[in-house]
């Protein structure tokens, strides 16, 4: 488990991006936090880090996003507004955990039945003032921490 203390946007989407550039095989991100607390800004970076192009949003409407990056693709999902598991499935979210790439899933409890692969947990804590206290289980960069 590594911690690390983020003091602004541009910091959250920094640790992304390296994130992101380490990643060689497929992997599950779930990542836990209140509303606000830089979970789509997490993801940009890692985006970036993937070599997507496109301007990554938040699913929270759409569900589902995919992108191309250079290597894999990247689906994120927004499963906050999934009732139960049939939703998900007829979202068609069940296909996407058997696809290879990177998922970044938020709000993610739900959508556990899908996937045995690796996972990386990240928890994100609001401190206040643009800081953020990020917890991440399955990866570490000593080269990032405060």
């Amino acid at each position: 488990m590594a911690k690390y203390i983020l003091n602004s946007v541009d910091e959250t989407i920094k640790l992304g991006e390296l994130l992101g550039k380490s990643l060689t095989e497929s992997v599950i991100i779930r990542m836990d936090g209140e509303m606000g607390t830089g979970k789509t800004h997490f993801t940009k970076g890692l985006a970036l880090g993937l070599g997507v192009r496109e301007e990554i949003t938040s699913p929270t409407f759409s569900i589902l996003n995919i992108y191309e990056g250079r290597n894999m693709k990247l689906f994120h999902i927004d499963a906050y507004r999934l009732k139960n598991i049939e939703e998900a499935i007829d979202a068609g979210l069940a296909e996407v955990f058997n696809d290879d790439g990177v998922v970044v899933l938020e709000w993610g409890d739900l959508l556990s039945p899908f996937f045995e692969n690796k996972v990386i947990d990240i928890k994100i804590n609001d401190l206040g003032d643009n800081s953020r206290e990020m917890i991440i289980e399955g990866w570490n960069d000593d080269s990032f921490r405060n």
